[in-house]
């Protein structure tokens, strides 16, 4: 599903680093903040699709640069205030994005060798990213969205450490919003349901077919009795980066179809 780009300027003359922005919910986003005016900054350490995420942009009307970036070493994240600061005198925006998924039993422990790799991209490197651009955001403020998931508040059988960081993001997100309020920048989380990205279709036999699939599948586990798409989420996100949440901070924005009104009505 490829929604048209907007052009309502929400984000003229503003910086919006996206980590994770090369596929997915990242990509989606970066190409809604571009459409809405903002120079993006695609992190990822997949080279081939952050060019080619800028490339979609460009053509589209947009600015953006790639940064290849290794969230799993922090010499790599440190070095990122450098990198940025060298083209931009400010960061604006800042969605923290990137994670994986990995599954294990908490009784098989199959789970040991999964728990390095997760907390180091989906929790550590998120704050680590915030801490080192944290003086260029302080410049002119603005607005941080971290990127939760459903699986922090509900709880999954072979999720464990995923959903626990999930958990963690929201109270690192309230963490984030009393410790900055005071250079201006809001901070807010998005916990989206089941999305249809890569992460769900990418290893299929048939990705391609699998993605249409899973965009066409009824389910049962969310009031609107569908799946969402990258872009869906990613108008949430634009929402809570821009002035029109100017008095939202510290709170998360459950984008999952009603999952969460299912679980608790």
């Amino acid at each position: 599903m490829t929604k048209t780009l907007h052009s309502i300027g929400r984000f003229k003359d503003q910086v919006a680093l996206i980590t994770g922005g090369a596929s997915g919910i990242g990509r989606a986003t970066a190409l809604r903040l571009a459409s809405e005016g903002a120079e993006v900054v695609i992190v990822d350490r997949n080279a081939e699709l952050g060019n080619d995420a800028v490339s979609q942009i460009k053509q589209s009307g947009g600015k953006a640069i790639f940064v290849q970036v290794d969230l799993m070493n922090d010499a790599d994240i440190k070095v990122l205030d450098q990198k940025i600061s060298k083209q931009f005198p400010a960061l604006h925006i800042l969605i923290n994005n990137a994670a994986i998924l990995r599954t294990g039993c908490i009784e098989s422990g199959e789970w040991l060798s999964n728990w390095e790799p997760e907390t180091q991209i989906g929790l550590r490197s998120w704050v680590l990213v915030t801490q080192v651009l944290l003086p260029l955001m302080k410049e002119e403020g603005g607005a941080i969205v971290n990127l939760s998931s459903e699986g922090g508040f509900l709880g999954r059988p072979g999720q464990w450490i995923y959903d626990a960081i999930k958990a963690a993001v929201v109270s690192v997100t309230k963490t984030m919003a009393y410790e900055f309020v005071d250079y201006d920048i809001r901070v807010n989380a998005v916990a989206p349901g089941w999305i249809v990205t890569e992460m769900h279709y990418g290893q299929h036999p048939e990705p391609e077919s699998h993605k249409r699939e899973l965009e066409t599948k009824p389910i049962s586990s969310c009031i609107m009795k569908r799946l969402a798409v990258p872009e869906e989420v990613a108008s949430a996100i634009s929402f809570l980066a821009s002035n029109d949440a100017s008095y939202i901070t510290g709170t998360t924005l459950h984008v999952d179809g009603g999952r969460m009104g299912m679980s608790v009505g």
